[in-house]
C-alpha cells in the first residue's frame, strides 16, 4: 500500500512495460518484507477491512472456498479468513516469495494453501471459488492487466460468489521511491474509470462501490475505492 507522502516518479511508470512494473512490485515487497510484516503486525486491522470481512462472512457458507490475491505476510487478512468459525478453505497468492515465506510462518493451518505467483498467470476452472478477495493488491497490477484479471475472476466465481477488493481512487500510474525503504508501483483508473472497467470486464457481476477513508499514522487519511461484486 503506497504512502502518499513519499516522492513519486510518474514519468518512470509511463515508460515501463507491464512485466517491468510488476517486477518493481515483486522486488519491492521481497526487499521490504521484514519491515512490512512488522508494520502489519503493529497496525492491527483497518476498520474498512474489518467491516468488509464481516459482510463477507455473513454471506458465506461453512467450508467455502476463498481465493486471496496479494496475501502479503498473511496478516491480518489471511489469518482472519482461516481463523473464522466458518472453517473456510483459502488459497492465498502473492507475487513476492519473501512475503509468502512470512505468511507460512504467521498462518499455519491445513485449510490454507500458499501460492507464490503473479496473479495474472493463475488459471482455475470456471466456478471454483465462493469468493475472491484482493486487499491493497489490485492497484499494483498495470492498468492494461486489470480488466483481463477481472474477467478471469468473474469466470472463477460460483453463482452468488463475491469479489471483494479495494482500488485506488486516483487516476494514473505512480512509482513511489523510498516507500518502506524500497521503490513501489501502483496505478488506477480513477473512481469513474474503475467502475467503467469493472462493468466492461466483469460479465455477470452485480457491482457496488464506495469510497472509504482510513488513517495511516496519526494524521494522514487515505481513501480507497472499495468494490463488492456478486456473481449473478
Amino acid at each position: 500500500m503506497s504512502n502518499p507522502e513519499a516522492p513519486s516518479n510518474v514519468e518512470g511508470a509511463n515508460s515501463a512495460g507491464p512485466e517491468e512494473l510488476k517486477l518493481i512490485v515483486q522486488r519491492g515487497y521481497d526487499e521490504c518484507s521484514p519491515t512490512y510484516t512488522t508494520w502489519q503486525d503493529s497496525r492491527g486491522v483497518p476498520q474498512s477491512v474489518s467491516d468488509n470481512l464481516s459482510r463477507l462472512f455473513s454471506h458465506l457458507k461453512p467450508n467455502a472456498s476463498i481465493l486471496e490475491l496479494g496475501c502479503g505476510p498473511g496478516i491480518p487478512c489471511t489469518r482472519l479468513l482461516v481463523g473464522h468459525e466458518l472453517e473456510l478453505n483459502v488459497t492465498a497468492v502473492d507475487i513476492s516469495a519473501s512475503q509468502i515465506t512470512h505468511a507460512r510462518e504467521k498462518v499455519q493451518s491445513p485449510r490454507v494453501e500458499f501460492v507464490h505467483a503473479d496473479m495474472t498467470k493463475l488459471d482455475y476452472p470456471e466456478g471454483t471459488f465462493d469468493a475472491v478477495v484482493a486487499f491493497y493488491s489490485f492497484f499494483h497490477l498495470p492498468r492494461e492487466e486489470q480488466g483481463p484479471m477481472v474477467k478471469k475472476i468473474a469466470k472463477w466465481l460460483k453463482p452468488g460468489g463475491v469479489l471483494l477488493m479495494n482500488m485506488k481512487k486516483e487516476e494514473g500510474d505512480d512509482i513511489v521511491e523510498k516507500w518502506m525503504g524500497v521503490t513501489m508501483f501502483s496505478t488506477g483508473f480513477g473512481v469513474e474509470g474503475n467502475l467503467k472497467m469493472l462493468e466492461e470486464y466483469g460479465e455477470g457481476l452485480d457491482i457496488e462501490a464506495k469510497l472509504v477513508g482510513e488513517k495511516l499514522g496519526l494524521s494522514v487519511e487515505v481513501f480507497f475505492h472499495w468494490i463488492w461484486a456478486v456473481k449473478k
